[in-house]
């Protein structure tokens, strides 16, 4: 995966929604209803391998209106996919949008009283309680990827399942993207590789009052962190800050613990020949089980690591992901790189590259990630 951050000048360039040169975006394109019908019709029959829908698509893809028609039914395939896929990082993970690739503040407001005070007659009005925020930065970066389908390929009529595999594989590598970005406010991921040695110990860490623990996910450790957070202070006002509604996040290896501690309603307890019965006060925890958490987590304690955060849109929002406004979805692309008649006059991108024949497809997706307030987060590699 290629991975680009840019900034300045740079990133407003790259911000904008223009054609780059050498490239065309299908969303661009203008393209009559008849010819989007017959591609879409075109290509559904050649996916579904109805007899003779083959041939019929490489007789099509001669003309230039047909090729530029099925692009722009790929694009729109692409973003119904996307749409379409399942994700879990917005259960644990707050998300914003920024304008263009500069950081964008992040503000978590405080202040040091509640409700407003008492004001005896003829007494002048108390002056406003002491306030603040703290501030964090979140950026964008832009990840993308390359496929090319040979012109070979297209003539001899075996381009099909590629082109039908491609709105799915781009659409599912965007929003794999966007897990990554959201499970790194959780790892210690490495952008170049997608590979986490470690919980992020950039976040969790003395300074924040969150150093990762080794205490293994059992009900009783539950309780035991869950307590401590009722009694958190305000680091300003120093004094006791109602919990947030919280969420419970663990790789898939945990899976069946989770459901061990969350499903009974009722728990019983022996002391000594004493049996009492009480509440599940853990049976309606949101938890969010995260298989991006196994995979990229390659530390010995990855299957035993869990996470306790605040869900999104709380009081004390501690994970954030980012998506650039006008751009929140992927976008696909097709090289244009043809060359030009001899004779004069433009010459299809989907009749090969100029020097090698082949016809590139580009991917693009653009996220970041960004910890907030630590105060109610907690971490334990479970060992």
């Amino acid at each position: 995966m290629t991975i680009e951050l840019l900034s300045g000048a740079a990133a407003v360039e790259a911000a904008s929604d223009s054609d780059l040169s050498g490239t065309l975006n299908p969303r661009a394109f203008r393209i009559g209803e008849a010819s989007t019908s017959r591609a879409r019709k075109a290509l559904a029959e050649a996916f579904a391998n109805q007899w003779g829908a083959d041939v019929r698509l490489a007789e099509a893809f001669s003309t230039s209106d047909f090729k530029l028609a099925a692009a722009a039914e790929l694009d729109k395939e692409m973003l119904a996919q996307y749409d379409e896929l399942p994700t879990v990082w917005d259960q644990y993970t707050d998300a914003t949008t920024v304008r263009d690739f500069r950081p964008k503040r992040l503000v978590s407001r405080w202040r040091s009283t509640v409700g407003m005070q008492r004001v005896p007659e003829l007494t002048e009005y108390p002056a406003d309680d002491r306030r603040g925020a703290n501030e964090y930065a979140i950026a964008v970066a832009k990840y993308g990827r390359r496929f090319a389908i040979s012109w070979e390929a297209w003539k001899n009529n075996e381009a099909i399942d590629e082109l039908e595999e491609l709105p799915g594989e781009l659409a599912r590598q965007a929003r794999e993207t966007e897990m990554i970005a959201a499970a790194s406010n959780l790892l210690l991921v490495n952008a170049l590789t997608s590979i986490a040695t470690d919980v992020n110990t950039d976040f969790f860490k003395a300074g924040n009052n969150n150093v990762p623990t080794a205490l293994p996910l059992t009900r009783d450790n539950l309780k035991l962190v869950w307590d401590g957070m009722a009694t958190k202070k305000d680091p300003q006002s120093k004094k006791v800050i109602a919990r947030p509604e919280m969420v419970l996040v663990v790789p898939k290896a945990l899976e069946a613990t989770v459901l061990s501690i969350t499903n009974p309603t009722v728990i019983r307890k022996t002391s000594g020949t004493t049996q009492t019965e009480e509440s599940n006060e853990f049976s309606k925890l949101s938890y969010v089980v995260d298989p991006m958490l196994d995979y990229l987590n390659t530390h010995a304690n990855a299957a035993t690591t869990w996470f306790l955060v605040p869900k999104p849109k709380s009081s004390r929002p501690a994970l954030w992901v980012a998506k650039l406004a006008g751009h929140e979805q992927p976008d696909l692309r097709v090289k244009a790189d043809t060359g030009r008649k001899i004779g004069g006059g433009d010459i299809s991108a989907l009749e090969g590259s100029f020097e090698i024949d082949d016809i590139q497809y580009r991917g693009r997706h653009i996220v970041g990630n960004q910890q907030g307030d630590p105060l109610f987060t907690y971490v334990s590699r479970g060992a």
